[in-house]
């Protein structure tokens, strides 16, 4: 096995020394494009090594001449081929080059050579960007600063490759304040579907806003990354979507790319959601309480009631742990009328609640909501006893807890619906705020399934809440991904924010699949007959409609609404519109629809 690898090891070392000396790499150029611009920023270079060899990729390549410690010589030449490829290619643009720190602080690497060599080969300084690479750890930031600062002098321009990687890039930025910046795309692919990508990428976007830098976002690799990361305010992109490393690359986008660049309509931003595991614990509830020892008296905890009117109860620890809780409220109604000098001398073990409510720390919220509602009033004004592993940290409010509790669940409902998982009232009102203030045309859909009742009542709120859950379903189907936007307003509530420019064919669909929602839910005889019917107690018969689905649209164009609250209180009056219909039934505002010429309008039938 040893010599094996040693064998692969002097192959690897002997082609290396071969490309070196003959001088055999590759070179290949990867698009960026300018999203303001409509055009290609420039390209950045990348080498191979000889097709076929044990150091093809670049990876295997600089792994090797690391090993070799000729990592210095590797660039050099790297460098010396790629500009005079770029030179000799007819390529507009910039040339983005990679170079490693190690190398720019490197003596005898001087600039005026550098220009010498530009010059010869008719390359002007200011279309070259030095991308500086990995090794930022490693190196001497002040060395950097200045020797870059010289190449800048030169005309050159400074790109700070793969930041979010870590702190030496983010510190790199600062004192550098490089002209470009990469954002990794570990940040970048998958963002159409990440909130939390989205987050990091508008905040170096907003970083580089202050900083007077712009950012090149890496690892685009379909059209709904592409959108998004336009959608953001990034100013350049680069990824396969754009365009593949070629040694010929194309001067424009290919064509999934233009249609994605020429679509004006705004992409589905993903909305942070509160998800399981996100709601507080029980240790976030702990309040610092002293404890006091089996042999304290209880006249010694009087008087620590005393001094601090907002303490409910003093745990008692003792060499087995927690032994038990001293009630401020016991412990009073115990005082009032007795011989206190009596009451104050007994060990306050002797009048402690020797089984408190106790919670281990990383209890989550519903476990420990479901503990305290079981407990009796006496311990719940008196709270709980909180521990890590048995060991004391302190005490919890219950009433702490059923706040947080409410608040919860409000929030949770606000970002998402906890029953269809739709986005909530926030989502809604931040995708409807943005499609107004961009000024695109939209439908806006108020969608409600109404009369639930009769299923309610024959069925129970189980059946009632699987029926809206399902359309809820129907609904992200009836939308175009990424285009359209579905939300849950409350109940059977919902609002469809729709781009789509086939709305009116989408709405349609949506109604006619929503008769097989109800039958999955209702006895079949009930469907057939098309009502419920229940025999009251007085005997009398109550009748009650199926369910049905009512669906108000108005198209907005830019200017008729002034704020969402507008928007909403008109999709609103076009379901109650339907509504007066029998049946489920579809209402747009014919008004709202014909507030400008037809022609303006996306979506006609």
């Amino acid at each position: 096995m040893n010599d094996e690898v040693n064998r692969i090891r002097e192959d690897v070392s002997q082609q290396l020394h071969r490309v070196l000396g003959d001088r055999s790499l590759a070179t290949v150029f990867q698009p960026i494009f300018g999203f303001r611009e409509g055009r290609m920023l420039g390209y950045e270079a990348l080498v191979r090594g000889p097709e076929g060899s044990l150091i093809q990729t670049p990876a295997e390549l600089f792994a090797a001449a690391q090993v070799e410690n000729l990592s210095v010589e590797l660039n050099l030449l790297c460098i010396q081929q790629i500009l005079r490829t770029f030179a000799s290619s007819g390529l507009d643009g910039s040339l983005f080059l990679n170079v490693s720190p190690q190398l720019v602080v490197q003596r005898g690497h001087d600039q005026e050579r550098a220009a010498r060599y530009m010059a010869s080969l008719g390359l002007e300084p200011d279309r070259v960007v030095i991308e500086l690479t990995e090794d930022y750890p490693t190196v001497d930031f002040r060395l950097v600063h200045e020797s870059l600062m010289l190449y800048r002098s030169m005309g050159l321009r400074i790109a700070i490759d793969d930041l979010g990687e870590g702190f030496a890039s983010l510190r790199l930025w600062s004192e550098l304040r490089p002209e470009y910046v990469k954002a990794d795309k570990h940040f970048v692919t998958g963002i159409a579907t990440d909130p939390v990508k989205v987050q990091f990428l508008r905040a170096i976007q907003h970083i580089a806003e202050n900083c007077g830098s712009l950012v090149i976002a890496e690892g685009i690799e379909n059209a709904a990354d592409f959108k998004v990361v336009k959608d953001i305010g990034i100013a350049y992109g680069q990824g396969w979507f754009i365009g593949r490393p070629s040694e010929n690359p194309a001067g424009e986008l290919p064509e999934e790319a233009r249609r994605a660049q020429a679509d004006a309509r705004l992409p589905v931003i993903p909305a942070p959601r509160l998800r399981a595991g996100t709601e507080p614990r029980a240790h976030d509830f702990v309040r610092a309480v002293d404890a006091a020892t089996p042999q304290a008296t209880l006249g010694a905890l009087r008087r620590r009631f005393a001094a601090s009117p907002g303490l409910a109860a003093i745990p008692v620890i003792g060499t087995a742990g927690v032994e038990g809780v001293v009630s401020r409220m016991w412990l009073d109604l115990a005082a009032a009328g007795a011989d206190t000098a009596a009451l104050d001398a007994r060990p306050c073990l002797d009048f402690a609640d020797r089984a408190p409510i106790r919670v281990e720390a990383e209890l989550d919220l519903a476990a420990l909501t479901a503990i305290l509602v079981e407990s009796d009033a006496r311990r719940f004004a008196d709270g709980f006893v909180l521990v890590d592993r048995g060991r004391y940290l302190g005490m919890g409010n219950c009433r702490d807890v059923m706040r947080s509790l409410q608040t919860s669940r409000v929030l949770a409902a606000r970002y998402t619906n906890p029953l269809t998982l739709l986005p909530g009232q926030v989502p809604i009102n931040e995708h409807l705020a943005r499609l107004l203030a961009r000024q695109v045309p939209f439908c806006a859909w108020f969608v409600e399934v109404d009369q639930m009742r009769g299923l309610n009542d024959s069925g129970g709120f189980a059946q009632g809440d699987a029926l809206i859950h399902g359309c809820a379903r129907l609904l992200e189907e009836a939308c175009e991904p990424g285009i359209d936007f579905a939300g849950h307003v409350s109940g059977g509530r919902f609002v469809v924010l729709a781009q789509s420019e086939d709305w009116k064919a989408r709405a349609h669909a949506l109604l006619a699949k929503f008769p097989a929602l109800v039958e999955d839910q209702v006895p079949s005889d009930v469907f057939e007959r098309g009502y419920f019917t229940r025999t009251l107690r007085d005997g009398s018969l109550s009748v009650r409609p199926l369910p049905r689905l009512v669906i108000g649209i108005v198209p907005v164009l830019p200017g008729v609404f002034e704020s969402r609250h507008e928007v909403v209180a008109a999709a609103k009056r076009a379901a109650e519109a339907a509504m007066e219909r029998s049946g489920s039934a579809i209402h747009v505002d014919e008004q709202h629809a014909n507030a400008y010429p037809q022609s303006l309008l996306f979506g006609q039938p």
